[in-house]
Order: C-alpha cells, then sequence, then structure tokens
C-alpha cells in the first residue's frame, strides 16, 4: 500500500492490505442437516406465524377492532364468494366454501395481519378457463330449470352444461386444479423461490390484470342481458364471445336487464358517493353487495321472475359442510400448464398485496413462508370441494381501513360464512345470476382504470409503457395464459435491449472535487487533453461486449488499428524528414521514439468513422484511457475477454488502459480469467487513483521529453499534419 493516502491506490495492494481471509462457513448442506433446539425452535415460529402474533396480541384493545372488522368483511365475503364462484364455472356454493376453508388456513400459517383471503377475479377466471376445456360444444348452454318438487323436499336444481358436465364433475375438476396448484406453491416454498415474483414488474401485473378485467366484465354480459350462449374458450375469447353476443342481442331478456341495471347503478352510487366519498367519516362501508343479493334475492322470490319472466337463478344452494375426499385428478394433462400460471399469478397478487399492507402498517412479511401458507391452504382446501385461492384487493382494503388488527379478523368473517353455509344458504336459492354478474362487473372498475394510467407511465419510463401495452393487448386479445408469458418474455427482451442501446460516457473530473461526472451535463469540469475517462453503468457480458469496445473506441475518437497506421505513416515522414536532414547538413540526427510519435486527434473534434479520418491537425499524444467500471453489476468471460482484448489494442500503440472502481465480485470473475494475473497493476482502487497516476505519468515524460531535446539539441514535433 502507499505509504501516503495522497498517492494513488490500487485495488490490488488495498486488498492485500484489508482483505479478510476466506470465512470457513459451513457448507449449505452442513447447515440444512444441522440440529439443534434453537434451530428446531426457529423453524417452528416461523412454520406457525400464528403463534408470535398472538403472544403479543392485545385482547382489551386488538378483539373488539378484529370483532367489527371481521363482520363487516364477512359481509362482503358472501355475495363475492358465490359471485366469483360462478365466474370460475363452478356452483355458488363454493364460492362459499372458498370464504371459510383457506382462511383458517391462512389464519395459522400465514404472515400478513390484514390480507383477506378467498375468491378473486383472475384466479377465478383462470380456474374457468380450466373447466371450459372439458366442455362439450355440441350441448346446450347453462340453465337453470324447474324441477318436480314437493314443498317438503329441497328443490334440485338440474344444471345442463354446454359440455354435459354436471356440478359434481365440475367440482372435481377445481378440485384436482388446487391441490396441485398448492403442491407447486409448497415446492416453491421449500425452495425458497419467494422472488420470482420479482420477475414480473409492476407495468406487467398492472397490463396483465386490466387484460384480465376485460376477459371477466366479458365473460358476465350474457349474464347481464339473460343470453343463452356457450362459453368460449382459446384464442381470441373476447373477440369470440362479443361476436355470440352481438349475434344474439335480439334475444336479450328485457327483465334480466333491467334488473341489472339496477344493480349496477346502486352498485356504483353507494361505493363511488358515499363509501368512497365519507370514507373517512364511515367506521364501516355501506355493505352494498349484500343490500344487492338481499333485495334482488327478495324480489325475485315474491315477484315469481323466474317463472314469469324467465331470469335466471342461482338455484339450490346445499346446507352443512361438504363431505371431505380426495381429489381425482381427471386429466391433469390438459391443465399442468395452467396449474403452474394460477400457482405463480395468485401469489404474486397475494404477496405484493400483503407487502403492500406490511409496509402501510410497518411490520415485514416473509414471502417464502407465504408460499407456504397459500400451498397448505390450497392443499386443505381441495378436499372439501375448493378451487384454488388468493387475497383480495377489496376485502384486503376494507380489513385494513374498517381498524382490523390481526388475522383474528379473518375468523369472525369465516364464521360469518360458516353461519350462511350451515343454516342460511338455502335462503339465497332464488338470487339472479345476473346481480352475482352485476357485483362482479362493478368491482372491475378500479382494473379497467388502469388503462388511464397509460400516459403516466410513459412519461415515466418507455419501456415500462411499452411492456404495460404489449402485455395488455395479447392478454386481452389472445388469451390470458398467451398475455402473461408474452408480457414475461417481452420484459426480459427490454432488460437484453437496455444493456445493448446503452452507451459509455465520457467523463471529466469536476473542479476541486474528486469525483467525475458528464461535461455535457456538469459545469467547472476539467478535460485533460490526453486522459480519458470512460464511465459505464451496464454489465458487460456476451450480448455488448462488442457494443462497449466499439463505443470505448469511439469515445477515444480512434481505434488502435487506425492508430498504428498513422503512427507508421508518421514515423516514415519523421524520418524521411531527418534523412534529407541528414544528407543536406552531412550530419546525423537522432530517430523519433516510439513514445514521440505517439499521435491523438483534438477532443474537441470528434471522429464519425475513425477509419476515414480526414487531414486534420493532431495536437498531443492519447496516454490513458481509465474505464470506470463502478456502475458495471457483472462482467461475464466474454466481457473479460472484450476488456483484455482493448488493453492489449491500445497497449500496442503505446496508450494504456487502466481500470477503476471494480467490486468484489468482478475482482473474483478477473482472478478466474487471468485479468488479475496479466493487468492487476492496470486496475486501481477510484477513478481519483488512477487519473492521479495517469497525470503523473504524463506530467514526468513530458518533464522527461523536454529534458533529453534540451540536451541533444533535438526539436519535438509536437503539432503536424496527416
Amino acid at each position: 500500500m502507499p505509504s501516503t493516502l495522497s498517492e494513488p491506490r490500487k485495488t490490488g495492494n488495498f486488498r492485500e492490505t484489508y482483505r479478510k481471509n476466506q470465512p470457513s462457513d459451513r457448507s449449505p448442506l452442513q447447515s440444512l442437516f444441522t440440529c439443534s433446539r434453537k434451530r428446531l425452535t426457529n423453524m417452528a415460529l416461523s412454520l406457525f406465524p400464528v403463534w408470535r402474533i398472538m403472544r403479543k396480541y392485545q385482547w382489551k384493545t386488538d378483539f373488539l377492532s378484529d370483532l367489527i372488522c371481521g363482520i363487516t368483511v364477512g359481509i362482503m365475503q358472501l355475495p363475492q364468494g358465490m359471485a366469483y364462484a360462478m365466474l370460475a364455472e363452478m356452483p355458488p356454493v363454493v364460492g362459499l366454501y372458498l370464504s371459510f376453508f383457506p382462511v383458517i388456513i391462512y389464519y395459522i400459517f400465514g404472515t400478513s395481519k390484514h390480507v383477506s383471503m378467498g375468491t378473486v377475479a383472475v384466479v377465478s377466471l383462470l380456474t374457468g378457463s380450466v373447466v371450459a376445456r372439458f366442455y362439450d360444444t355440441a350441448g346446450k348452454s347453462t340453465s337453470t330449470v324447474p324441477g318436480n318438487a314437493t314443498e317438503d323436499v329441497n328443490v334440485t336444481v338440474a344444471t345442463v352444461a354446454s359440455s354435459g358436465l354436471s356440478d359434481e364433475q365440475k367440482i372435481a375438476i377445481g378440485m384436482s386444479v388446487c391441490f396441485l396448484v398448492g403442491l407447486v406453491q409448497i415446492t416453491m416454498g421449500i425452495c425458497r423461490l419467494g422472488f420470482v415474483t420479482t420477475y414480473m414488474s409492476d407495468p406487467l401485473i398492472a397490463g396483465f390484470t386490466t387484460g384480465v378485467a376485460i376477459h371477466v366484465g366479458t365473460s358476465q354480459v350474457k349474464y347481464v342481458f339473460g343470453l343463452n350462449i356457450p362459453r368460449t374458450d382459446g384464442m381470441f375469447q373476447v373477440v369470440n364471445t362479443y361476436i355470440h353476443i352481438f349475434s344474439n342481442i335480439h334475444k336479450t331478456n328485457i327483465a334480466t336487464l333491467i334488473i341489472s341495471i339496477i344493480c349496477v347503478v346502486a352498485l356504483y352510487l353507494v361505493k363511488e358517493q358515499i363509501n368512497q366519498r365519507f370514507k373517512k367519516k364511515l367506521r364501516v362501508p355501506v355493505p352494498i353487495e349484500l343490500i344487492v343479493v338481499v333485495g334482488a334475492t327478495l324480489a325475485t322470490h315474491y315477484g315469481n321472475f323466474y317463472k314469469t319472466y324467465g331470469v335466471k337463478i342461482v338455484g339450490d344452494i346445499p346446507r352443512g359442510l361438504p363431505q371431505p375426499s380426495f381429489p381425482t385428478f381427471v386429466s391433469p394433462d390438459k391443465y399442468i400448464t395452467d396449474v403452474f400460471i394460477i400457482a405463480i399469478i395468485s401469489f404474486a397478487q397475494s404477496v405484493s398485496l400483503a407487502a403492500i399492507m406490511a409496509k402501510k402498517n410497518k411490520y415485514t412479511i416473509d414471502s417464502n413462508q407465504e408460499l407456504m401458507a397459500y400451498g397448505i391452504g390450497n392443499i386443505f382446501g381441495s378436499f372439501f370441494s375448493c378451487y384454488p385461492f388468493a387475497a383480495s384487493v377489496s376485502r384486503s382494503s376494507v380489513q385494513e381501513s374498517a381498524g382490523g388488527k390481526t388475522q383474528v379478523a379473518s375468523l369472525f368473517s369465516a364464521g360469518m360464512v360458516l353461519i350462511v353455509i350451515l343454516w342460511l344458504g338455502p335462503l339465497f336459492k332464488s338470487l339472479p345470476s345476473c346481480a352475482l354478474s352485476a357485483i362482479i362487473i362493478v368491482a372491475l372498475k378500479g382494473l379497467i382504470f388502469q388503462l388511464f394510467e397509460i400516459p403516466n407511465v410513459w412519461k415515466t419510463s418507455k419501456y415500462d409503457c411499452f411492456i404495460w401495452v404489449v402485455t395488455f393487448v395479447f392478454t386481452t386479445l389472445l388469451h390470458v395464459d398467451f398475455g402473461l408469458l408474452i408480457g414475461i418474455v417481452f420484459s426480459f427482451f427490454t432488460v437484453v435491449l437496455r444493456t445493448q442501446v446503452a452507451k459509455p460516457t465520457h467523463l471529466a473530473k469536476v473542479s476541486d472535487e474528486k469525483i467525475f461526472k458528464d461535461p455535457k451535463y456538469y459545469i467547472q469540469t476539467i478535460v485533460h487533453s490526453t486522459i480519458k475517462v470512460v464511465g459505464y453503468h451496464c454489465p458487460i457480458y456476451y450480448a455488448n461486449g462488442d457494443l462497449f469496445a466499439s463505443e470505448v473506441y469511439r469515445l477515444a475518437t480512434i481505434k488502435p488499428e487506425a492508430l498504428r497506421k498513422h503512427i507508421r505513416r508518421a514515423n516514415m515522414t519523421s524520418k524521411a524528414s531527418l534523412n534529407s536532414s541528414t544528407h543536406v547538413n552531412g550530419n546525423s540526427a537522432l530517430p523519433l521514439s516510439h513514445s514521440e510519435s505517439k499521435i491523438t486527434v483534438d477532443h474537441a473534434f470528434p471522429i464519425a468513422d475513425p477509419k476515414e479520418i480526414p487531414t486534420m491537425e493532431f495536437k498531443y499524444p492519447l496516454s490513458h484511457i481509465i474505464l470506470d467500471l463502478s456502475a458495471v453489476a457483472f462482467v461475464d468471460s466474454v466481457g473479460c475477454k472484450v476488456l483484455k482484448n482493448i488493453i492489449q489494442e491500445y497497449a500496442s500503440v503505446d496508450v494504456k488502459v487502466w481500470i477503476a472502481n471494480i467490486s468484489d465480485d468482478i475482482w473474483n470473475i478477473f482472478d478466474v480469467t487471468d485479468v488479475i494475473g496479466k493487468h492487476k497493476e492496470s486496475i486501481y482502487l477510484t477513478v481519483d487513483d488512477a487519473y492521479k497516476a495517469a497525470k503523473d505519468e504524463v506530467d514526468n515524460e513530458k518533464n522527461c521529453n523536454v529534458k533529453c531535446d534540451g540536451e541533444n539539441g533535438v526539436a519535438i514535433i509536437s503539432d503536424m499534419r496527416v
């Protein structure tokens, strides 16, 4: 190390002085199989977070808040559960099961205190797409037909799906999907893959959820108009659905349409004009969904809308909890891809919402434990006629704003649902399907209105805007699965593209400071005539290595190959001139040294194509190029070859290339690829250290040349034309 801090510091010397020896940590396998009492205790607490939460539970202050919040959310669970179950091509009662069993499991294993688990639109739509693949288009559309029942016997509603699938068959498919999704999520949790959602950016999720909202809304239009059309699935699902709708628009059931309009208007006015406007004044929001469900049920029952006007109803809702059964795994090859998509999408939506709630209320969540909680909840729920669940944005917002403190609120909401399942379910037999569709459509307002965020995204980042639009367009026009896949691939493509279009920048020393900035944007910068400082803010790897080298050549204003040609030409010119002088004067003269023949261009006159250099004035030799790698995240083997080639190419024309500000990871890569072995003395700790060393060399060389030339009486060629 230098004796004083004012001397230029090299990275190698710095590491030898201050770098610790490699710690002798145990291998991952040793850590994995190490067993101790403390380790077992931590594992148990991590697997069952409810213990830590309940141990600190404030019964005097938190219990009443959780009770009120739980009842409020439970009231929302009832209509939303039945509505979203219909979206998943399931009987409405399945939505109630989904609002009970997974909620209890998440209370035990979840780490978030405020998210509300159960049915959500995105997962319901994806599950419905799986069920629709088993449909036989030869059958009739789903309808509810009256049965011959007496007053003493519960009316069993006969449903004939377009595939001939019974409710039991639909539930069996949903159970199989639920079990496999849970298995995937548990596997991801064990493998600590909670970070996978980081590959799904906010613009991608926004574009995807907006596209899904279009799909969800489109699927409910037929219920709003009372149309009897088959469900479409596959490519161009939205387009084909609207073709069927407009082809059958003349068959609209007027009574159904009127009920739908009344429900939509009531939901919108209360949600937007009362609940939202007076949010701060209302302790709990007006339960307009439940009011609409109860009101529509009473009107349809006492008005006999089903028999008189043909208004479709949900039919009989069985009383009691379902009998536990093991999933049958009907043709899993048809939906194995969907299983992974549903697992990731449900996790992404839930964990992002949990993270927002945790940040807002100043606590932390464990994404890997969240995976375990979702997986265990799905596997447990699959034994009780459930399909995959996730966290609901609307219910979670209400649970947090209504004063909920912990997941104890979810126990009360689950208790509300349990009461309906055990005793009150049959009372909703006359509930019109269009009322549930109205609840879904109004709930989509927030997702669809994300379209108005596009201008702001464009101002923030053009790349993010393209990701948003591409994901939305392909999700809407093609299919939900393809839209997500294309969005992820396009996101990765933009990352690679950004590294390829990124260009190194010319840096200059800021006066009286030890930092270097682009002189285009900063004043009081000092541009040295013979030292080039080049900064780069992207990785150097196989995809952009050649582009990086080309940009370095451009900033240096000349390629080494072209510089070698001009040096040879200058040497020949100098030699001929000296030979002529010797012949005329009869005296011999010392030849110009290689260092005296070096040439560089005036920095104020950059050259577009270094190979085509016009006749111009060269002022002073280019002596050093300093590469600032402080913003370079990583360098691969190809990048190391590119850097070594740049160093060697410029060394052939007596121009030194030094590297500064490298991280420990890059140092290790340089060590493996022999960059350290060959060019260790060319790597400096900071750009300022390299700049000082280069400036000292240039000044010393000037003084030496002036002294030597004065003693020998030979003039220096410091200004010449080519």
